[in-house]
Formats: structure tokens, sequence, C-alpha cells
């Protein structure tokens, strides 16, 4: 009881800022999964636990994404790795890698342009489901 009345007095600036801010997302018709990763950043920042948003944004693209087969992770991932590769490809152009880097450096490109094919694959069974980008909570 004691630990409950000290939680009421304490002062809820911070926790009340979120809650206004994940109110006015909803409001603002945002995607439950901005929602949700700016409640995930928010905690990150609370509990000092870093990569806390990171690891949630990670858990919803593997199952919201490729499990539930839900477009808009899927979409955000592609975006992801897309820019990875491009990051890859500049970096495989740098003349101060050695012969055997480069051959490092090509296996990651292949294996980024496989995992875009699989993505756009993913994305359009996906979009031929009907499936929709956001969560729908049944």
């Amino acid at each position: 009881m004691a630990e409950e009345q000290d939680r009421i007095r304490q002062p809820h600036g911070r926790e009340q800022q979120v809650k206004m801010e994940i109110v006015s997302m909803i409001h603002g018709g945002e995607s439950p999964y901005d929602v949700i990763h700016h409640v995930a950043q928010w905690l990150e920042k609370a509990s000092g636990e870093p990569g806390y948003a990171q690891y949630v944004e990670d858990a919803m693209r593997a199952v919201y994404g490729c499990a539930l087969e839900h477009v808009r992770p899927m979409e955000d991932e592609l975006r992801d790795v897309e820019a990875r590769l491009a990051r890859i490809r500049a970096a495989y152009e740098k003349p101060e890698f050695t012969e055997e880097e480069k051959k490092r450096i090509r296996f990651a490109i292949d294996l980024h342009v496989k995992n875009i094919e699989r993505l756009k694959g993913c994305i359009a069974r996906a979009k031929a489901n009907g499936e929709t980008a956001e969560i729908v909570k049944n």
C-alpha cells in the first residue's frame, strides 16, 4: 500500500508526455507499428536499456512481417536491406581492400541481393492475399 502511495505522489511529467504523444499519434492516424516503436524508444531511454527499441523493431519485423505477412514491416526491412546493399557496393569500390576482403564483400552483396528478392516475393504474396499493412486486432 505504501509503495502504491509513493507511486501516486511521483511527478508524472515524463510519463504524461509519452501518453500524450501516443494519443496524438493515434489521432493522427499513424501506423500501430510506429506507435509501438515510439513507446519502445521511450522505454529504452527511461530504462537505460540500450538496444531495446531495436529488439522490438526486429521482433515486429520477424513476427508481423515474415510470419504473419503484414506488408509494412517487410517493406521497412526491404528499405533497410537495400540501403545496406548500397553501402556495401560503395565499399566494394574502394581500392584499399585486398582481393580476399573483396571476396567477402562480394559474398555479402550476393546475400543482400537474395534477401531483397525474398522480401519482394513475400511482399507480393502478402499484397495478393489482401493482407493490410496494419495490425488488425480481432
